[in-house]
């Protein structure tokens, strides 16, 4: 038998490779899921288009939590907050100047993540132990498994539209400048095919999509399921993982009544997300987690920027659109920092409004016209820092034998440097952008904010204590692999999780398997 610890993006890309060898994998996880009225909601609205939708409906649905520091609000599914929703109280990680999440959700992180897919650059692999074109197949297989890799990519909105035609009437001294930009490239499905539903451009990408165009990791596994090609077996806390003379052994609990579990068989990859699978290695290799030293996480650390277009886009506010990330930015500055700086813009969504009337508090009303015309020029620049300059984040075991965590953050000074940096050169760059930094509004988060974190077993060509080898082996675990981002070697400025899913995609497509018949 071989196990996957979790059914998060990692899990899926993991259980897909595994699947494509000809094994038969079993998925272990938690499994939440939303509630009867959440998973009725979706289902009503998923069975008819856009149009037929009821505004009772559409009220439940636009629910955001609270927001981070940096002002971004908490993502939610439908209105249920089920994806970060702690279910083993007795380990949840004590944070300290640190923002660090696990999910027990069925499908992880998945269901409220951006769907914003990047391969890192070449040049991030010189540390790595991996090559980019040791990666490239399993980049292409991880698309294939997304359903992204036919068909157009979502028609970005028109004012992203205007927005990439002014950058790019001046394209060659921005580039000159090392500023460089496209489309984002979405894990979405565009169009209908026999997966299900196309992106219908309804505009609640910040809060679900009933059809599941976004990819996620559940919808994915439930496919599996449906074809026969995986087991699942939810409401599993997994503790520990050992070798033994046949394979390995599983030690686990039910989540509720904590009754004791136990699976055995000849290989496990771990995908249960930083925080559980660092809880789960630390069982795993001390008899005391006291013991261990601290562990280094690399963190991208985050920043938002607002700016304004100097024109407004006719019928923004009414137009059908998605409403996920519609460009991304890469800046090369060498004065500033060695490592390029990623941006994300998102362009107008409902939120805007809402968070403009709040700031004009009892003005609102009478300033209705003017906020309008501001929130259909609005863009919102996520920006991300490359883990070498960002914050430090520690994890260190508490002394409870469970192996619950303690996450410390410690900012670092350079980060808000090369931040503000940048948002100054944007603001230099004003007129070949036609949109203007609103400076003053820069926002940062804590440590671990940007929710692009791992590398606490990071992958080695020789290597020592808890790092891990090309197959996210820790020395003295043979069988047992790490695949989440626990394994990343560098955490660069843009998103991981694509990347994330081609490593773990190919550890479980060419790690050596012993003794498993299929």
């Amino acid at each position: 038998m071989i196990y996957v610890i979790g059914s998060g993006l990692s899990g899926i890309a993991t259980a897909s490779a595994l699947v494509k060898r000809g094994y038969h994998p079993t998925i272990l996880d938690a499994g939440l899921t939303p509630d009867a009225d959440v998973l009725s909601l979706k289902a009503r609205m998923a069975s008819v288009e856009p149009e037929a939708w009821t505004a009772e409906d559409l009220q439940r649905v636009r629910q955001t939590g609270p927001a981070s520091q940096s002002g971004i609000p908490k993502k939610l599914t439908f209105g249920s907050d089920f994806a970060y929703r702690d279910l083993d109280v007795a380990t949840s990680a004590e944070l300290h100047n640190a923002y660090m999440l696990r999910s027990f959700a069925r499908g992880g992180f998945s269901n409220v993540w951006g769907a914003v897919i990047q391969a890192f650059p070449s040049s991030e692999f010189r540390s790595w132990p991996v090559t980019l074109s040791q990666l490239s197949r399993h980049y292409s297989a991880v698309r294939d498994l997304m359903c992204c890799s036919s068909g157009p990519l979502v028609r970005p909105s028109a004012q992203a539209r205007a927005f990439y035609s002014d950058m790019a009437g001046h394209r060659a001294e921005l580039e000159r400048r090392g500023i460089r930009f496209d489309y984002a490239t979405l894990a979405v499905r565009s169009a209908d095919d026999d997966q299900g539903k196309g992106c219908r451009r309804c505009g609640l990408c910040l809060y679900a999509c009933p059809y599941d165009s976004i990819f996620t990791a559940g919808a994915a596994l439930s496919q599996l399921i449906r074809q026969g090609l995986v087991s699942h077996l939810p409401n599993v806390i997994v503790d520990r993982v050992s070798s033994t003379k046949d394979g390995i052994r599983v030690e686990s609990r039910a989540v509720h009544s904590h009754e004791p579990r136990i699976f055995e068989g000849c290989a496990v990859f771990i995908a249960a997300g930083l925080l559980e699978s660092a809880r789960i290695v630390l069982n795993s290799t001390n008899g005391k987690t006291a013991s261990t030293a601290p562990l280094r996480i690399h963190t991208s650390d985050i920043f938002t920027l607002p700016m304004l277009r100097y024109q407004s886009t006719s019928h923004t506010s009414v137009e059908r659109m998605h409403t996920l990330c519609q460009m991304v930015m890469n800046v090369y500055d060498g004065r500033i920092s060695e490592h390029p700086v990623h941006l994300q813009f998102y362009g107008y969504n409902d939120l805007y409004p809402q968070l403009l009337a709040w700031k004009a508090g009892v003005f609102a009303r009478p300033l209705q016209p003017i906020l309008r015309c501001i929130s259909e020029r609005l863009l919102v620049a996520f920006g991300y820092l490359h883990s070498r300059v960002s914050s430090m984040v520690r994890l260190i075991p508490a002394p409870n034998g469970i192996g619950r965590l303690v996450v410390e953050g410690q900012s670092n000074p350079e980060s808000r440097y090369v931040a503000r940096s940048i948002v100054r050169k944007l603001f230099h760059n004003r007129n070949y952008l036609r949109t203007l930094p609103l400076t003053l509004q820069v926002k940062f988060d804590v440590p671990g904010g940007g929710l692009r974190s791992g590398g606490c077993f990071p992958m080695r060509r020789a290597p020592a204590g808890l790092e891990t080898d090309i197959w996210g082996r820790v020395p003295g675990l043979p069988q047992i692999h790490l695949v989440d981002s626990s394994v990343l070697t560098t955490v660069p400025a843009g998103p991981i999780a694509f990347t994330v899913m081609a490593n773990a995609h190919r550890i479980a497509s060419e790690c050596p398997i012993i003794g498993h018949v299929r």
